[in-house]
This record gives structure tokens, C-alpha cells and sequence, in this order.
């Protein structure tokens, strides 16, 4: 019921659309309400008295009634629907919403496909809840006691007989509504596994082509959507069964009263028109109960959606502005590590190998005691083996995550107290794997800065050496790139994230080599972009070939999360350390020069 309560309440905000629709519903009821009494008075007046002169009268009246109430419908129908149409999209946006505000915890361990499926598949069974749930209900109510006032004023012992099938109708709710919300459950989650199934083998489509695994994502995919297959014939079943049950225990309670009514009728003590008023009054009487069971049918179904989409809305960030905590206004850019111990949490994934297992103790920290400074202006470099540690230190200093034990600092401000907008207005990131919204080149280069006129875009191209290339394109800085920006090259793409991020113009930037997956030309125009990139700026760099990082003003050397040397890199040649093994590797195959 608590689900229940929280749907009713975001349902709130059209509480007047919802009120007049009520009142359309409750006038086309009275008006349906009505026509039975004229057909009564047609029979027993008309027909049995024969009153002709009557006849055209009643007989207008009940074309009038059944007009206003197909007006009615038009009101009621496009109001409902439209109210259910709003409600969908205002809870689709605010879940977005949410979502943008979690953290990164979050993401990397849930997939994107289930994410999705909450997002609309879920949302959308919401809609019968607000078309035909809330409002029928009402309407649904007062039609069963106006029909009910009615049979008991035209004859109250045929009441009490259509009566008999109730305990029997109620029995039966309650057992399909014991099996519904599990069942309906199931069948969201197993729609999630398809969508999660679907979108992990379309974003691997190309491993999968090239190592010949069609057939085996096939029969993988089949399997999947075999288990949704078979919950939703489960719940076809269960309510292909029930539905047609409680609709045959509706007619035996018509029946008795078609039993005992004759008889009546036979006997004097009923008038036939009485008696056929009374047959489609228990229309109006038996039609809102199965309704009812259908609306907990759909009730049911809302809630099990409700249950997954609270699921998604009560989960909080990680990352979250401490009481009190201060905007992080012009910077120097000198950002500090002091005493940073760090463990990924029991649901975080990692992005770059530098998780541990988890367990008890500080052994299982992925980060130990990491110190070091930058100065303003300063570039350092991290480097080490995979599982180092330096991904991490990234993420702390974006505050993606918090450490454990220790402060991350930027212009002394611990980045506990800082707002974490305000602090990622001062932040840009050029990641490895780099990523292009899908749409055109202008729109993906002022992202961070939507702002920026056309001459400082132009700037920030040419500064990344991407002015040129962009050009060539169809459409210039107006051609749509696809999907990850497909359509462009390797080096293209990372020459495109620089100038996005020179545009953006932070005081402190995150580099994850740039240069690590592109051939030597592309890697030689990158280099150039880089050192313009960082003039005037804190950077931090997370190098894979060294021989990108022999200008920096600082080389810290990783291992086990541990920093094990500090220093220039003829310093750390001369030391013949960690830093001297991995220059000498990368030497001896090819990858230094």
C-alpha cells in the first residue's frame, strides 16, 4: 500500500483535471442510469396500458440521454488520457533527472539496459493507472451504489438474491491479488534482463561479428527472453483464468434473479417492466465490480512498476553537498592528496582495473596514504602498472567518489566542503576512451560551455589542431558524427575532446593519455594539442606511453596503490627504480623513443 500511496501522491498535481473528469464520469453514470426507467415505463405503460401518446416522448428522452452521454465520453476520454500522457512525461523527467545527480557507483554497477527499461517500460505501465485506474474507481463506486439504491427501491427481496455471488467474487480477488504483484514483478525484472541483455550484445555488436559469436548471443538472447516468455504466460494464465471465472459468477447472480423474477412476475407480485429495469440495473450493478477487479488488475501492475522506479528514485548518491559546504569560486588550480586512503564500495564496479577484492582491513584499500601536491600551472604525471591506482586518483580529485580516510584538497579547500558543481566548473576531463554525443560537431565542441560565441569555438579548434579536418566534413562544424562519434577517426575524436575541453578553459585538467590507441601522425597533431592545452593550466596526467610525459614537472610512479617514487624523469631514470623498469619495457618494445 505504501507504493500505492506514493503513485496517489505524484498523481497529486492534477488533482483539478482529475476532479472534473470524476464529475463527467459521475453525469454520464446518472445519465446511464436512467434509461432503464424509461424502457420500464415504455413496457408496463406503453405496451401494457397502451399509452401511445406517451411513447414519442419517452422515446426522444432516451436518444437525448445516450447523446449526452457520448459528449460526455468525448470529454472524459480525451481529458483521462491526456492527464495520463502528462503524468508519464513529468515522471519520466524527473527520473532523468535523478539519475544525472547519482553517483558514478551507481552506473558502474547497474546496467544501462535495466536503467532503461525503468525509465520506459516501467513508466509506461503507469499510464493505465492514471487513464483507468484513479478516475474509474471513483466513478466505478458511485455507479454500484446508485445501482444498488435502485434495485433495493424496485424490489428489495431480488436485491438480496443478486446478492448470493459477492462472497464468492470476493474470495476470488483475493486470491488473484495473492499471486498478481509477485507475478507482475517478475515480469518487469525479466523485461529488464532483456533490455540489459539487448543493449550490452548492440554496444559489443563488433566483438561479436568478429569472433563469429552470432549464433552463441543468439541462443544467449533466446534464453533471456525464453524466461520472459514464460512469466508473461504465467500471468496470461492467471488472469485468463480468473477474468472468465468472475464474470460466469456475475451471470449465476442474473440468472437466480431471472429464476426468482419470473416467478414474481408470474405471480402478480411483479410488474414485467419492473423486472426488465431490474436485469439491466444488475448490468449497472455486476459491469463496476468486474471493472473494479480489472482497475486492482491494473493496480496491481502500477505497482510493481512503482515498486522498481522507487527503487530508482530513493537511491541517493554517494557524493552529496555537506551541510554548510562552500562555492568554490576563482581558483589558483594547486590541488593536494594528504594521508588518501580509498576502497571502491560492495556494489561499485571500476573502469580501469584499478579495483581490489574487498574484505576487512586497509589491505584491501585500492589507494594507500597517497601524498603529493600539484602547484598552479604544475603538469604531473601518474604512472604505473594496471590496478596502480591512477584512474582513482582521477576520480577523488573530480570527487567522483570520497576516500576513505584523507583529504583531497584544491586551493586548500577539502573537497568534502566544497559544493561539487562549483568544483567541476573548475574541472575538465579528456578521457582515453573518449566520448561525442550523438549530434553535430558545433553542439559536442560547446558542451561544457554552451555559451561560447562562434570565434572562441573556432579558437579551441585550432588550438587542438581540429579546425582543419573539421572542414573537410560534409557539413563542417554542423555534420552529425553518429553514435560515439563513429563517423570520425580515432584522432579525430581525441583532438575534438581537446578542443572541447580548451573551450570549457578549467583551471584543472584530467588527461588520460590521449595518444595511446592512435597511429603515429595522429599521435604527433594530439601532442601539439596537449601542450597547448595545458599552458596556464594544473594538469594532471595519467600516461600509458612515457614518452608522452618526459616534459612534466612531476612523475609520481604507482604500484599496489602505493606511491613508490617521486620525481623528474631524469630524476627517476637515474634512481633505477619502478619508473626506470617501465621506461626500459616500453623501450624494448618499441613503445618509447
Amino acid at each position: 500500500m505504501n507504493v500505492l500511496k506514493r503513485l496517489l501522491h505524484y498523481v497529486r498535481p492534477y488533482w483539478k483535471t482529475l476532479i472534473f473528469v470524476s464529475i463527467l464520469l459521475i453525469l454520464r453514470t446518472a445519465a446511464n442510469l436512467i434509461p432503464p426507467l424509461l424502457q420500464r415505463e415504455v413496457i408496463d405503460r406503453v405496451i401494457g396500458e397502451g399509452r401511445l401518446s406517451q411513447l414519442t416522448m419517452l422515446i426522444v428522452a432516451l436518444v437525448v440521454i445516450h447523446a449526452l452521454s457520448r459528449v460526455v465520453d468525448f470529454g472524459d476520454l480525451y481529458l483521462r488520457h491526456v492527464v495520463g500522457e502528462r503524468f508519464i512525461f513529468d515522471l519520466r523527467v524527473r527520473i532523468y533527472d535523478h539519475l544525472q545527480r547519482l553517483s558514478l557507483s551507481f552506473f558502474e554497477s547497474t546496467s544501462t539496459g535495466e536503467i532503461m527499461s525503468r525509465v520506459t517500460n516501467d513508466v509506461n505501465a503507469l499510464e493505465s493507472f492514471v487513464t483507468h485506474g484513479v478516475a474509474l474507481t471513483v466513478v466505478d463506486l458511485f455507479r454500484l451504489v446508485g445501482a444498488s439504491i435502485i434495485l433495493l427501491v424496485l424490489n428489495w427481496k431480488l436485491a438480496l438474491v443478486m446478492l448470493i455471488p459477492i462472497p464468492l467474487m470476493g474470495v476470488g480477488l483475493w486470491i488473484f491479488n495473492h499471486r498478481a504483484r509477485p507475478m507482475y514483478r517478475r515480469v518487469r525484472d525479466r523485461l529488464g534482463d532483456i533490455n540489459s541483455s539487448l543493449q550490452d550484445k548492440l554496444a559489443g555488436i563488433r566483438v561479436v561479428q568478429a569472433f563469429e559469436q552470432e549464433e552463441a548471443e543468439l541462443s544467449s538472447f533466446r534464453m533471456v527472453s525464453q524466461s520472459y516468455l514464460q512469466e508473461r504466460i504465467f500471468a496470461i494464465r492467471t488472469w485468463s483464468i480468473f477474468f472468465p471465472a468472475l464474470r460466469f459468477i456475475s451471470t449465476l447472480g442474473s440468472a437466480l434473479v431471472l429464476g426468482f423474477g419470473a416467478k414474481m412476475v408470474v405471480n402478480g407480485q411483479l410488474t414485467l417492466g419492473t423486472l426488465v429495469a431490474f436485469l439491466s440495473y444488475i448490468i449497472s450493478f455486476y459491469e463496476p465490480l468486474r471493472r473494479l477487479t480489472e482497475v486492482d488488475n491494473t493496480f496491481q501492475q502500477a505497482i510493481a512498476a512503482g515498486e522498481r522506479i522507487f527503487e530508482l528514485l530513493d537511491r541517493e548518491s554517494d557524493i552529496q553537498d555537506a551541510p554548510g559546504a562552500v562555492e568554490l569560486g576563482d581558483i589558483a588550480g594547486d590541488a593536494a592528496f594528504e594521508g588518501v586512503h580509498f576502497r571502491y564500495g560492495e556494489a561499485d564496479a571500476v573502469g580501469d582495473g584499478d579495483s581490489q577484492p574487498l574484505g576487512d582491513g586497509d589491505s584491501q584499500n585500492v589507494l594507500h596514504d597517497i601524498t603529493f601536491s600539484i602547484a598552479p600551472g604544475e603538469a604531473v604525471a601518474l604512472v604505473g602498472p594496471s590496478g596502480a591506482g591512477k584512474t582513482s586518483i582521477a576520480n577523488l580529485l573530480c570527487r567522483f567518489y570520497d576516500p576513505e580516510r584523507g583529504r583531497v584538497l584544491v586551493d586548500g579547500h577539502n573537497l568534502r566542503d566544497v559544493k561539487v558543481k562549483s568544483l567541476r566548473q573548475h574541472v575538465a576531463v579528456v578521457l582515453q576512451d573518449t566520448f561525442l554525443f550523438n549530434t553535430t560537431v558545433r553542439e559536442n565542441l560547446r558542451y561544457g560551455k554552451p555559451e561560447a560565441s562562434e570565434s572562441a569555438m573556432i579558437s579551441a579548434a585550432k588550438a587542438a589542431y581540429a579546425h582543419e579536418f573539421i572542414q573537410e566534413l560534409p557539413e563542417g562544424y554542423d555534420t552529425e558524427i553518429g553514435e560515439r562519434g563513429v563517423k570520425l577517426s580515432g584522432g579525430q575524436k581525441q583532438r575534438l575532446a581537446l578542443a572541447r575541453a580548451i573551450l570549457a578553459d578549467p583551471r584543472i585538467l584530467i588527461l588520460d593519455e590521449a595518444t595511446s590507441s592512435v597511429d603515429a601522425e595522429a599521435e604527433y597533431l594530439i601532442q601539439q594539442a596537449l601542450d597547448e592545452v595545458m599552458k596556464g593550466r594544473t594538469a594532471l596526467i595519467i600516461a600509458h606511453r612515457l614518452s608522452t610525459i618526459r616534459d612534466a614537472d612531476k612523475i609520481i610512479a604507482l604500484e599496489d596503490g602505493h606511491i613508490r617514487e617521486v620525481g623528474s624523469h631524469q630524476e627517476l631514470l637515474s634512481q633505477d627504480g619502478l619508473y626506470s623498469q617501465l621506461y626500459r619495457r616500453q623501450l624494448e618494445l618499441g613503445g618509447a623513443s
